[in-house]
């Protein structure tokens, strides 16, 4: 497939990567254009060995506090056992270039590899999820490339009983996370649909700076309004955000 960006702007907002790979061998990494889709290492990562004689309090602190409460809850068998491994590599760094998702494949390819090499799990630290090494070849590597797989949207009760929703992970295509508060039950789906149109596009490299007219799969169109929040410290989106106001149009399509 093609990774090219045809809506992007050059915004100086680099993707963020961080993914570490658990249980890795002590041997000379084997990486393939053919097998793996690997043409270079991406310029602004880091690729980096970790073992718990040397970095066991840095590795430890990766592990520890709310993301190892999430993690044990939604994945604990695997949390166990990778609490256990004692050699790690992490990629994690700011990509230079960005005008297309090469950058994605390629480090699509080298995760891979690690895993071939007999690693046992993969952590996503932009979207707090945690992939056995079979879920990770299934989901990102034998798949063709679907951005939504990168993402994760949140959902969260509000006191007034609404629903807020919420990115994770826009920030590894370098464009803003995505927030709409206040989402009545019954427009749950449309949302989730607006979100959706959105990744799609800031996948392809689109920075929304004004309104937008999107359409839902049941004939709906919305105009959102996408207020940028340049606030890169905020712990829900580790990542700047858009502010979603919403309102259902009756225009014609």
């Amino acid at each position: 497939m093609s990774y090219e960006r045809p809506y992007y702007k050059n915004l100086n907002y680099h993707p963020l990567l961080f993914y570490v790979i658990f249980g890795v061998r002590d041997e000379e990494l084997q990486v393939s254009r053919e097998k793996h889709h690997v043409d270079s290492f991406p310029d602004g990562l880091d690729f980096i060995f970790y073992n718990a004689e040397d970095n066991n309090e840095y590795m430890q602190s990766l592990l520890g506090g709310k993301l190892g409460e999430i993690l044990d809850r939604e994945k604990h068998n695997l949390y166990e056992k990778i609490k256990n491994t004692d050699k790690w590599a992490i990629i994690r760094g700011e990509v230079q270039q960005d005008d297309n998702l090469n950058y994605m494949r390629n480090t699509i390819g080298f995760v891979q590899a690690l895993l071939e090499r007999n690693a046992i799990g993969v952590l996503d630290l932009q979207t707090f999820s945690l992939y056995s090494a079979e879920e990770w070849t299934d989901k990102f590597f034998r798949q063709e490339f679907n951005p939504y797989n990168h993402v994760t949207i949140l959902s969260s009760e509000m006191e007034d009983g609404s629903t807020w929703l919420h990115t994770r992970g826009m920030r590894k295509f370098g464009r803003p996370d995505i927030s709409i508060e206040k989402v009545e039950v019954s427009k749950t789906e449309d949302a989730v649909q607006v979100i959706n149109q959105m990744i799609y596009y800031g996948n392809l490299g689109a920075f929304f700076d004004k309104d937008i007219k999107l359409h839902t799969n049941n004939g709906k169109t919305y105009i959102v309004n996408p207020n940028f929040v340049n606030d890169y410290e905020n712990p829900d989106f580790n990542n700047a955000y858009y502010q979603i106001f919403w309102s259902q149009c009756k225009c014609q399509n």
